[in-house]
């Protein structure tokens, strides 16, 4: 595969569909009611969220958004003598869409759009940005247990 298409398919397009997915799945979702999507299973019920992960540091908006800064600076300046390959570009790129899907909501709207609860156990109201975060990092975590590999000194 030639290096440009497969920069595209493994730096780019992982987080630009969780970002798409998820400013589409928040526009549809902004104003619904709170409905089973799979009874028992998964429901929809949008919120606003003026904290963070697990609803931590509510009404924190310009903190959080000075901690996210801080935390996406310290990721580029310890992966800029990294190379990466297999899936940690994948898993970078999953978690950098889902960031960058929650912090256009915390730039424009001042809190970020929620929707989905798991309905067997009702404690936390995610969205499609959560979803790219935390699938990222599972995949960060297999690749750096099991793949070692794919992060080495350039």
């Amino acid at each position: 595969m030639k290096g440009d298409m497969k920069f595209f398919l493994c730096w780019i397009m992982p987080g630009l569909a969780v970002l798409a997915l998820d400013r589409l799945v928040k526009a549809a979702a902004a104003g619904a009611s709170a409905v089973a999507l799979i009874p028992g299973v998964i429901g929809l019920r949008p919120a606003r969220n003026t904290g963070m992960a697990l609803g931590l540091f509510q009404d924190g908006t310009v903190g959080i958004l000075v901690v996210t800064a801080v935390l996406a600076a310290l990721c580029v300046w310890l992966l800029r003598g990294m190379r990466l390959s297999g899936l940690a570009p994948v898993a970078v790129s999953l978690m950098a869409g889902g960031a960058l899907g929650n912090l256009l909501d915390r730039l424009l709207l001042g809190y970020v759009q929620d929707m989905f609860e798991l309905l067997f156990m009702r404690f936390y109201i995610f969205n499609l940005a959560d979803v790219g975060v935390v699938c990222g990092a599972v995949l960060c975590g297999v690749s750096l247990l099991f793949r070692p590999g794919d992060w080495s000194k350039k």
